[in-house]
């Protein structure tokens, strides 16, 4: 894949015109990347945006990471090839020092061979400068679709939920010596394309899940869904580094579920992050 970096600060931010199909453009801060007729573009000094996916005029958003705004400093950020790497701390009670890591196709995801699909994987670590500290944190992903699915990969197998996502569920995923992987499929509106968020039971404490019907202008019986997964234990002791992951992946119509049934197959089996 072609890189084109800019190195001016002054203009950090790349506009849709800017981005060519399957080039992906650097400005050192941040990347952006066209896909068909959607713009995947990230900011390092917004990380609270994650990853914004824009087609026509909605404006989505995955991967996000939900630090408190009003206390977040960002401290450096450079991207590497496919890394993204943003360092951020928390001027707050917790003092919280954080990591994140947006890496784009990585090479052991299955997805890397189905034409025009792209994976994306945030790498989240997080530490306190304090003695003791909550250091819990949030990963959100907020997306306008026609039609919302849960499955799960257990015991060697994969299983969709029966029912549509309704207006509010939650998921808990910590516990157990089994890795699970919990997979929640969007399909986005005025396009075959589906978003597939990915989470593991050793890295996740639980997911929380509510919509609600979109504005108008976004397509007839769309919903806004706001996905939350939570990670870190609510306390963490200083020198200690505690480190997990969400994968998601744009591909192909849900109707082809049979990429997102490899994909958490392929995600379970992944190594642990800290050994």
């Amino acid at each position: 894949m072609k890189i084109e970096k800019k190195t001016s600060k002054t203009n950090t931010r790349l506009s849709d015109a800017d981005a060519s199909e399957g080039k992906l453009l650097s400005t050192g801060l941040g990347w952006t990347h066209q896909i068909r007729s959607l713009t995947t573009q990230l900011d390092l000094e917004t990380p609270r945006t994650g990853i914004t996916i824009k087609s026509g005029d909605i404006s989505q958003s995955i991967l996000g990471i939900c630090f408190p705004q009003q206390t977040l400093k960002f401290c450096d950020g450079w991207v590497r090839g496919n890394d993204a790497t943003g360092l951020y701390l928390t001027d707050d009670a917790r003092q919280l020092k954080t990591s994140g890591l947006w890496r784009r196709q990585g090479t052991w995801c299955p997805t890397k061979n189905i034409e025009q699909a792209i994976a994306a994987e945030l790498i989240l670590s997080n530490e306190t400068l304090r003695e003791k500290s909550d250091g819990a944190l949030a990963v959100d992903s907020s997306l306008v679709a026609t039609s919302a699915q849960a499955g799960r990969w257990y015991a060697n197998s994969f299983h969709w939920e029966p029912e549509t996502l309704g207006t509010c569920q939650y998921w808990s995923q910590g516990g157990g010596q089994n890795i699970t992987v919990q997979c929640y499929v969007f399909q986005l509106p005025d396009t075959d394309d589906t978003v597939a968020i990915f989470t593991r039971s050793d890295e996740i404490s639980y997911s929380v899940m509510r919509s609600e019907p979109a504005k108008k202008g976004c397509g007839s019986g769309t919903r806004k869904y706001l996905l939350k997964s939570y990670l870190f234990p609510t306390i963490i002791e200083k020198g200690v580094l505690h480190r997990g992951r969400i994968l998601a992946v744009i591909g192909p119509s849900q109707t082809k579920k049979g990429w997102c049934m490899a994909t958490a197959e392929a995600f379970a089996h992944q190594p642990a992050l800290l050994q």
